[in-house]
């Protein structure tokens, strides 16, 4: 147990340090301009548009406003931003929003008067600045959860964290799992999984990028699994709403087993085929899924499979109560362990 609580007490220093200095941001342009249908005024710093949310702060507020996009009338800004479109398109430009009486109006004017690209309003899914201060594009979010029973005194704790950072047709994203529940006077299990994912956007469509993961699962006897590989994908849906893509590449693994029944070190290579699938409702609910397929190129006949699945329902501002699935299959292991690792929890979470 002390070795959990060092070990969680490690990961929470390094969420809390990214949540710090998310919140120490420098200060961008407070003059821009946003008018809402109902014609109520806000003049303010623009902070992003993503899911729907448009955020505006200014100098007397203690919290950025959320806004639903679609109740924009007007927005001047003469700041630049780099600017996302359903079609997949990036922009770094000034940007403006004209009145308009219809969602398929052009009313979105991206540049300058002089060279301007005009869009429907529903057809821009991201803004955020082009200013290069790193900690400003970090988008994340921390979940914790504790349970208790007293009959066995058995607990469980829960603890994850994502962020992502984006830079024109790039993005970073790296997420933290990890998992524990056990006795004071008995057994423990740990499951820890660290995830870095790239994407490069190459077309309105098609993207390529890696990813680098570490798993270590007490369940399925696994000590530490290295797993990095190259994909390529394809959007087939995105909105302001929602995005379902696919994915395929090769992945090379390590593993490392904690029983000595079989092969406990071995080097794999796997084929990889995967869905990403995200969708959002404004001031509700955020679900986020993840499956992917690992057939084995160097075991016939193994397959695996990790399964990651969050639901969110927002309790007020960015505080939300979180449902968190994963799922670690493996066909064939390579020693005598537990096909299958599977888990859920709940826990209270907060957005940046």
């Amino acid at each position: 147990m002390k070795n959990h609580v060092r070990s969680l007490s490690c990961w929470s220093a390094a969420v809390f340090l990214i949540v710090f200095c998310t919140s120490t941001t420098l200060a961008g342009h407070n003059d821009d301009v946003v008018v809402l249908k109902n014609g109520d005024r806000l003049t303010g710093e623009i902070k992003s548009l993503q899911r729907g949310e448009l955020k505006i702060k200014a100098d007397y507020m203690a919290e950025a406003v959320r806004l639903n996009w679609a109740s924009i009338d007007r927005l001047e800004s003469k700041s630049t931003f780099i600017i996302s479109l359903v079609n997949g398109k990036l922009f770094t430009n000034v940007m403006r929003l004209l009145p308009a009486n219809s969602v398929e109006i052009a009313n979105f004017v991206i540049g300058s008067p002089d060279k301007a690209l005009r869009v429907p309003q529903l057809d821009v899914i991201r803004i955020i600045p082009a200013e290069p201060g790193f900690w400003k594009r970090l988008e994340g979010s921390i979940d914790f959860g504790f349970s208790f029973t007293s009959g066995n005194d058995q607990y469980q704790t829960q603890l994850i964290a994502t962020t992502t950072y984006r830079t024109g047709d790039h993005s970073f994203t790296t997420s933290i799992d990890s998992a524990f529940s056990g006795q004071p006077e008995g057994d423990s299990t740990t499951r820890k999984q660290f995830s870095f994912d790239y994407r490069k956007q190459l077309s309105p469509r098609w993207f390529a990028g890696g990813i680098f993961d570490l798993l270590q699962s007490d369940q399925q006897s696994l000590k530490l699994r290295t797993s990095v590989g190259g994909l390529i994908g394809r959007n087939l849906h995105q909105s302001e709403y929602t995005r379902l893509s696919i994915f395929g590449g090769v992945v090379g693994t390590r593993e490392n087993y904690s029983t000595s029944i079989g092969k406990p070190k071995s080097t794999n290579a796997d084929a990889l085929a995967g869905v990403d699938f995200t969708t959002f409702r404004f001031k509700t609910t955020d679900i986020t899924s993840r499956v992917s397929l690992f057939p084995s190129l160097t075991t016939p006949g193994r397959m695996r499979l990790q399964a990651t699945s969050d639901l969110r329902i927002k309790i007020a501002k960015d505080l939300y109560w979180g449902f968190h699935l994963y799922e670690n299959f493996d066909s064939k292991p390579p020693v005598r362990a537990d096909k299958n690792d599977l888990g859920v929890s709940t826990s209270l979470g907060w957005k940046f």
